[in-house]
């Protein structure tokens, strides 16, 4: 995923990546679960605060490319991806939490 910094770039595609290709995902199903930790931050200096969910999640997906040119950004390959069901997945790291920064401080 590459982080345009404002919408704006992300629609135009100013700074994309070289050979990024238009990908469709088709699904994707996370469960999280349980609570580990809990951690708040509140950094003045650097307009950043939030609060933080540390659990588990099991996660499944599938994804495609499109089969013709469709957009520029599009290889036409076909390529699909379809991940191990969620009930095979291990959680290493799982954060979920609400963050205000820069003008939203």
């Amino acid at each position: 995923m590459y982080d345009a910094f404002t919408v704006a770039n992300s629609v135009q595609g100013v700074n994309r990546p070289v050979n990024q290709v238009a990908g469709i995902i088709n699904s994707l199903d996370i469960e999280w679960s349980g609570i580990l930790s809990t951690e708040t931050a509140n950094e003045p200096i650097n307009q950043m605060r939030g609060s933080f969910v540390e659990g588990t999640a099991e996660i499944a997906a599938t994804a495609t490319t499109p089969t013709t040119m469709v957009t520029a950004l599009s290889n036409g390959h076909g390529f699909s991806f379809v991940s191990d069901p969620a009930s095979t997945s291990v959680s290493n790291f799982a954060l979920v939490g609400m963050e205000q920064n820069g003008i939203y401080f």
